[in-house]
């Protein structure tokens, strides 16, 4: 089983507007269609059996309309080979999203993802205290993409509001996304200083995670293999060629899978009772 922590099926009009954004901004180069049966089928060619797939509110107003539809995708894909985990969002800005936040767990999401840049925030911003706690208490990961930069890419500083909400919210676990590369020093100093951070090894557009071999072997239990399909440049066969040259087997069995099915386990029990 390998599990791709780190995709985005959304629905096509919000896909759509991504993908302009990135051909006015950074690139038109990507690797795969929107299509979300050709992501699946070429993951499963791949050897990918699950994906977490990943939405984010870009303003209030639009996180509980995102979250169903990421759920109505997840149930349309149903057959494909590859098991969708559904992922749901919130914005800081909207009137109770620690409400939204435990609406979608129930409705079946099982996994948070936060854009500070798309979304402008912080991940220490006062308004999203309630929902981490009770992304703690749900046992709900939440993957964080930090920084501001419109290349998507992560400065040492934008680290540290994720090491604050860590401090805070020491029940929550979080996932640096994209190992907030190029600030990769900062994110490795984060995992290794709080037992809540976790990072995941998604590239940046073109750009893969320049990880040590030495690295991966130490932290593999808090690391988790992504690909961002299908808005990324480098297919996920390719990372994963990446990662099979630098790890042992050990270390690929945990970053591969046993990672995100510790992340996901608490979660996924609790909403089966």
């Amino acid at each position: 089983m390998i599990v791709d922590a780190h995709t985005h099926l959304l629905p096509e009009r919000l896909a759509k507007k991504i993908r302009e954004f990135f051909a006015e901004h950074l690139t038109a180069a990507f690797a795969y269609p929107i299509d979300h049966e050709v992501v699946l089928e070429r993951h499963r060619a791949d050897g990918i059996t699950q994906i977490w797939n990943l939405p984010y509110a870009h303003k209030a107003g639009v996180a509980a309309g995102l979250n169903d539809a990421m759920l109505e995708i997840s149930a349309r894909l149903v057959g494909h080979g590859v098991e969708v985990v559904p992922g749901c969002t919130v914005h800081p800005a909207d009137p109770d999203p620690a409400s939204e936040l435990r609406r979608a767990v129930a409705a079946g999401a099982r996994v948070v993802k936060l854009h500070c840049s798309v979304g402008k925030f912080e991940l220490d911003d006062p308004r999203l205290a309630d929902a981490l706690e009770v992304a703690g208490e749900l046992g709900t990961p939440v993957v964080y993409h930090a920084g501001h930069a419109i290349s998507g890419s992560t400065a040492a500083a934008d680290v540290a509001p994720l090491e604050r909400a860590a401090i805070a919210h020491p029940a929550t676990n979080f996932i640096l996304a994209h190992f907030g590369h190029h600030a990769l020093a900062a994110g490795i100093a984060a995992v290794d200083h709080h037992a809540n951070i976790y990072a995941d090894l998604t590239p940046v557009v073109h750009d893969s995670i320049p990880v040590l071999p030495a690295d991966l072997e130490r932290l593999a239990p808090k690391l988790l293999f992504g690909s961002d399909a299908p808005n990324t440049g480098i297919t996920a066969g390719t990372l994963l060629e990446s990662l099979r040259a630098r790890a042992s087997a050990a270390a690929l069995a945990t970053i591969l899978r046993g990672t995100a099915e510790r992340l996901t386990a608490r979660v996924r029990a609790g909403n089966r009772s």
